[in-house]
């Protein structure tokens, strides 16, 4: 019997070494399971959203790249309805039913909700509803994690103070049971997307620091927290900088054998960099459209830093100027990036090259019908606006009216030269202060004869702009004139020195 056993034990050790440490290896891998939700549909009383699909797929794509997630067991949903996203967490969790050993499912949801509900395709789904199927025991652990407006609904959490991270062994093991809930705002808070980082802040720094940037220990591990506690610190500092107000991501945390959870492991990924930093920060910026990929905190460190596939900057701005190198990655290549290599970027700049996914251009020129009433009279013209600058447009007006009063007729002609100053920046539309100067000829004809005036007339005036579906305009202003007389002439009210206001309404178009 015993030798048996030890032909037994020499057979495994055999089979063993046949199969070498990395099959040994992926069959102790734990599996992962994931859901992946955008939805930018809108909810009742709320507007679409712009990035929800994309924070969807880039956290969906990192959680393959570094997060030893198989792509046929991440689950990704572009405005689901609450049936369809329910759906695919039971089944889901019901792949991981009866699995021997370690598993883990994870949620992520980007879009809107509020503090009882998510709306997947803008439907109402209640938060307990998705938080009963995420408490299962059907996974070893769970994590969920959601961009979206009063998120302390989800994690019931005010924050976090995380625990110093300790070594994880390789693979990723679990060794833990229980739940993690993430938010990316507390409690009625709102959370932010911004066309800068093509995404959400919070969603934007996670995966970001899943890549690698948010390693404490320099092994090419990240936990939750190291992830956590990095997103965290750059929405604060970014929403503060950028946003209609501090969103500050909350946390809820309760694993039963360990503190923390590893979830990403940069070497896992096909292509990744080491960047070695002296003083720092610096950025990582895709070079096809100028976005800011990732930011490595300031402080002297040496880090692993997972990428796709692409030409990329890597930079550093400072008071004395930007300093920069550029690389490209290559599918399955590593790069090592030293902070001294860079070089100071003279004239060379980013230019936008992605899809349009930003604001549609302000339009710069308008062509408008001014009817005037000025004093008694009616008067007709055309305007042209051109804008120079954000504040600043010039325009150009002729005004003409034709008159017939009992057997006289007379006439008004008009040149308008003229600038409008806007306070706040949105030229050719906006509250607009203008300035003014023009020469004015009056002519009337009589059984008497005929007399012909000019004037030369300077004005300041306000008014407001109204630039509707970026081609429509309609303005209203009022001026205050003064008018020197050059050539005293016909009875039509120009024989004077001296102010007159007129009302002015514009209708046109802008291109």
């Amino acid at each position: 019997m015993k030798c048996v056993r030890w032909w037994q034990g020499m057979l495994a050790a055999m089979a063993l070494l046949l199969t070498g440490p990395s099959q040994a290896a992926e069959e102790r891998r734990p599996r992962r399971v994931a859901v992946v939700v955008g939805s930018n549909a809108p909810a009742v009383g709320r507007s679409s959203l712009r990035y929800a699909h994309d924070d969807a797929r880039n956290m969906a794509d990192v959680l393959v790249q570094v997060g030893e997630f198989t792509p046929k067991d991440v689950r990704v949903l572009l405005d689901p309805e609450p049936e369809e996203l329910l759906s695919a967490m039971d089944a889901q969790l019901g792949a991981l039913r009866g699995q021997p050993g370690e598993t883990l499912l994870l949620f992520y949801y980007s879009g809107h909700a509020d503090e009882k509900a998510l709306y997947p395709g803008g439907h109402a789904l209640p938060l307990e509803e998705l938080r009963r199927r995420i408490d299962t025991p059907d996974a070893t652990v769970r994590v969920g994690i959601i961009d979206a407006c009063r998120g302390g609904g989800w994690t019931r959490a005010k924050g976090l103070q995380p625990e110093a991270p300790f070594e994880v062994n390789i693979p990723l093991t679990l060794q833990s049971e229980g739940s993690i809930f993430i938010a990316s705002s507390s409690g009625l808070e709102n959370a932010h997307e911004t066309s800068a980082l093509q995404g959400s802040f919070f969603t934007h720094h996670l995966v970001a620091g899943l890549r690698g940037v948010a390693d404490q220990g320099s092994d090419g591990e990240v936990s939750v927290v190291e992830a956590f506690t990095y997103a965290r610190q750059l929405t604060l500092r970014d929403t503060a900088l950028l946003g209609e107000g501090l969103q500050h991501p909350s946390f809820d945390m309760n694993l039963r054998g360990r503190s923390d959870l590893p979830l990403a492991r940069v070497k896992t990924s096909a292509s990744w960099v080491e960047v070695k930093q002296t003083t720092g920060p610096l950025s990582v910026i895709l070079a096809s459209s100028g976005t800011r990929v990732l930011e490595v905190p300031a402080g002297k460190r040496s880090l692993y830093v997972a990428l796709p596939p692409g030409k990329y900057l890597l930079a550093r701005k400072e008071s004395g100027g930007t300093f920069s190198r550029e690389f490209t990655l290559e599918a399955g290549q590593r790069e090592v990036l030293d902070e001294a290599s860079l070089e100071p970027l003279q004239t060379a700049q980013l230019q936008r090259k992605g899809p349009a996914e930003e604001e549609t251009p302000r339009p710069r020129n308008t062509l408008t019908f001014s009817p005037v009433l000025m004093a008694a009279m009616s008067i007709y013209g055309l305007e042209y606006e051109r804008a120079l600058l954000p504040e600043l447009s010039v325009f150009v007006a002729p005004r003409l009216s034709l008159q017939n009063e009992d057997s006289s007729r007379w006439s008004y002609a008009q040149l308008m030269l003229g600038a409008r100053y806007f306070p706040f920046g949105h030229a050719p539309g906006g509250l607009f202060l203008t300035s003014r100067v023009s020469g004015i000829s009056v002519s009337s004809s009589s059984p008497t004869g005929q007399e012909t005036g000019q004037s030369l007339v300077a004005g300041l005036g306000v008014g407001y702009s109204l630039l509707a579906w970026n081609w429509l305009v309609l303005s209203v202003g009022v001026t205050e004139s003064y008018f020197w007389t050059l050539r005293k002439g016909s009875e039509v009210g120009m024989n004077k020195e001296g102010f007159v206001t007129d009302l002015q309404f514009n209708l046109g178009v802008a291109f």
